[in-house]
């Protein structure tokens, strides 16, 4: 399909990488990190919460932008940023590329965390099977999905979950609203007062860099948007290519839509419900989070506010949506994992196609992250490597993006005012690193 569909309506019926993205972004940020922010600070911190969902789609879009018109993929265009490069069998690479593939190894240690909180709500369902065999089921099944299945099968397995995982959350919020754990308006108004509490400090970051869109989803979105068909061939047609420039914007829009309501609910919970638990208070205000029973003590959300059987409905639907964001995450790595191999020289394309790297990859992944889990079985202490890792590197991203952008022709540049909101996007996550080496500066001495 070259042409692009034209109306709102055709578009909404091409979008596809969103749903995959989604499925990625909602499990361990929404559904595990959200809550205990709002459990450890109240409403204190919806502010941050709504920055970080509603802060980073642009950048995904602006690069997505870069890549539908280019038609390269994401490390082909970031291979040419200024400064120190290598080459390797013929392919010349950036120093930001080496920067981004280090940060696999903590990426994929969050990985082993998720498939860690996958294995405790199953084994919550079938309790005759252990923690650890469920971690070696999940990450089984999850390759043999990733190893026969397609673009369209990730699709349609995560656009079921996406969907169940929405209409439940907010039946939920809307069902504590007429229990005692009702959220006021004045309790979202002093969530919006900018406050920081910076004993939460490495809480917040975390849940900054896993909640919203992270770079590495930022990075696996332009993928997607490359298999399903964003960047066809158009002979260099402009009109043509902002049609799937649009296309594209209008499925970025749906992100934020479904990760809205995916985790907002969730804040509300932990801050309306869970922040009332004397246990979890102490846990939580004492640094010991790392300790938590996180599906237990998140089971308390649903409970008290639908009542005691409500508990097995959490488990149901936290083991589905966090094996929905298993499966995506380990799904976007076979991507990006490959293409950083090639791109950077160290596998030639000719003698190993990209499929078939995929295919390797995908069994690799989900090895490492069972092996991560064995090694640290510690959920939280995985998660907040991982979340901490995506957030100091979204600046990073950021600048990428801007350097992009400037490359192309005028008429196919975003407007001005898109390119001011991503410079002070970039001041406010540069500002956030200045922080934290502050904090830890202080902490140090």
């Amino acid at each position: 399909m070259n042409s692009p569909p034209k109306t709102l309506w055709e578009r909404l019926k091409y979008i596809g990488p969103s749903v995959i993205v989604t499925g990625s972004v909602v499990g361990s940020g929404s559904i595990v990190m959200t809550p205990l922010l709002g459990a450890a600070a109240g409403f204190m911190l919806l502010w941050w919460l709504l920055v970080s969902m509603w802060s980073k789609p642009i950048i995904q879009a602006e690069i997505s932008r870069y890549i539908i018109v280019t038609r390269q993929t994401f490390l082909e265009a970031f291979a040419d940023m200024p400064g120190f490069k290598t080459t390797i069998q013929g392919k010349t690479t950036s120093w930001l590329v080496w920067f981004m593939f280090l940060g696999v190894i903590p990426s994929v240690a969050g990985m082993g965390g998720l498939a860690g909180t996958v294995a405790q709500a199953g084994h919550m369902m079938v309790p005759q099977l252990s923690v650890e065999v469920w971690v070696v089921a999940c990450c089984l099944i999850t390759w043999l999905i990733l190893y026969w299945g397609s673009y369209l099968t990730l699709e349609r397995v995560l656009l079921i979950m996406v969907l169940f995982f929405s209409i439940v959350t907010i039946i939920i919020a809307f069902s504590m609203q007429t229990t005692e754990y009702a959220t006021s308006i004045q309790q979202v108004t002093a969530g919006l007062t900018f406050s920081f509490p910076m004993e939460h400090l490495p809480l917040a970051l975390a849940v900054f860099g896993f909640t919203g869109i992270s770079y590495g989803e930022i990075m696996a979105y332009t993928y997607w948007c490359l298999e399903k068909g964003y960047a066809p061939d158009t002979q260099g047609d402009t009109e043509k290519i902002k049609g799937w420039i649009k296309v594209m914007q209008t499925d970025v829009w749906v992100t934020v839509f479904f990760v809205t309501i995916g985790t907002l609910p969730f804040f509300f919970l932990g801050a309306g419900v869970l922040h009332h638990i004397p246990e979890l208070q102490e846990s939580l205000s004492s640094n010991s989070f790392w300790d938590i029973d996180i599906i237990g003590a998140l089971q308390n959300m649903f409970a008290l506010v639908l009542g005691g059987w409500a508990k097995w409905l959490f488990v149901v639907l936290a083991f589905f949506v966090l094996f929905s964001t298993l499966l995506s995450g380990s799904a976007a790595f076979t991507r990006t994992i490959s293409d950083y191999f090639i791109s950077t020289g160290l596998i030639l394309e000719e003698r190993l196609s990209r499929q078939q790297l995929i295919k390797i990859i995908a069994f690799i992944i989900p090895l490492l992250s069972g092996v991560f889990y064995f090694v640290l079985p510690n959920p939280i202490t995985l998660f907040i490597i991982a979340g901490i890792w995506a957030a100091m590197g979204l600046p990073i991203v950021n600048i990428g993006a801007l350097y992009l952008l400037s490359k192309l022709e005028k008429e196919l540049q975003p407007k001005p005012v898109t390119k001011f909101i991503l410079w002070a996007s970039l001041c406010f996550q540069i500002s956030i690193a200045l922080v934290v080496l502050y904090f830890e500066a202080g902490n140090f001495i």
